[in-house]
């Protein structure tokens, strides 16, 4: 229960779900209500895929910030007083566990998946959405490195983040992965997401201290089984992933590491990643928040919710 004692007041632990091996899934709570129940609610997610640490690591420095700077900061304070902000810092822990063990040395796909296989953010339920399918689209092949799975919702750690969202109706939300120094969202997908996705253009760019991001809005058709479009289909919930980072060009000196994927997704210097995003997100957040009305948008495919099992 990490900051149970402490920060008991403003954050409280959920076990959300386990992964394929039994390794818990932990959701943090965050808000200025002792209740942690009558605020809108805000998403923010990261590591789905195996080899990206710097995305928990930015993930678990933001719940640091929420926590310590509650009461001093005015950014966080406004943004906890006005909403619930839920933290899930590592959404795969079997595959996190496998590139640790093997020092990295995972090959692309490896870098990416769950302990079955399977690319967790290609496991998401789906309706298939006319359009050119892009190079990293989900795929049936068990080979592929976007191998969606048997069925959606296959990955149980997949399964208890939507649950999760289907209890909580988020009004909106952010995943960090890494490494591209880019936002994607789901382009002309929702009639009134625009003004919100506007965030990562404006807002969030303009409070990074180091590196701004490239906004990419990214086709609906080549989205399919990624959890961005999920929530904001299934949920009304607008969704963006940010990838944290940019690869060093030292790496690209050193050949014998081209295919240590992890050197790849992870910055030696994670705290400069975390000046760059963790204020730059607080904003962002906040002005989700106002820019939704602290509500989930209308949902356009609520038959995908019907696919989550309460």
């Amino acid at each position: 229960m990490l900051y149970g004692s402490r920060f008991g007041d403003l954050c409280h632990t959920e076990i959300i779900g386990t992964s394929t091996c039994g390794r818990e899934l932990v959701a943090f709570h965050l808000s200025s209500d002792p209740a942690h129940g009558s605020h809108p609610r805000l998403l923010v997610t990261a590591q789905i895929h195996a080899a990206e640490y710097v995305a928990g690591y930015v993930a678990r420095a933001l719940l640091r910030t929420l926590l310590r700077e509650y009461g001093s900061d005015p950014t966080v304070s406004a943004l906890l007083r006005q909403a619930r902000v839920t933290i899930v810092p590592l959404l795969n822990p079997d595959g996190a566990h496998l590139v640790w063990q093997h020092r990295g040395w995972v090959g692309f796909k490896g870098s990416r998946v769950t302990a079955n296989g399977v690319d967790p953010n290609r496991n998401f339920p789906f309706v298939p959405i006319p359009g050119r399918r892009a190079w990293n689209s989900g795929s049936g092949w068990r080979w592929s490195p976007y191998y969606r799975g048997p069925q959606p919702l296959s990955e149980p750690e997949c399964l208890a983040l939507a649950q999760l969202c289907k209890r909580e109706r988020f009004c909106a939300a952010v995943h960090f992965h890494s490494f591209g120094g880019v936002v994607f969202f789901p382009a002309r997908s929702h009639p009134q997401s625009a003004p919100v996705f506007d965030v990562f253009r404006s807002v969030f760019p303009a409070a990074q201290r180091h590196c701004r991001y490239r906004p990419v809005p990214e086709p609906a058709s080549a989205l399919a089984g990624q959890l961005d479009l999920f929530l904001l289909h299934a949920f009304g919930t607008p969704s963006a992933t940010v990838e944290v980072s940019r690869p060093s060009l030292a790496l690209a000196r050193r050949p014998l590491r081209w295919l240590h994927f992890f050197s790849w997704a992870n910055p030696s210097n994670p705290d400069r990643w975390v000046e760059n995003d963790v204020p730059a997100t607080v904003c962002a957040l906040l002005a989700l928040l106002e820019r939704t009305g602290g509500r989930p948008l209308p949902a356009e495919h609520p038959e995908l919710a019907e696919q989550v099992p309460e």
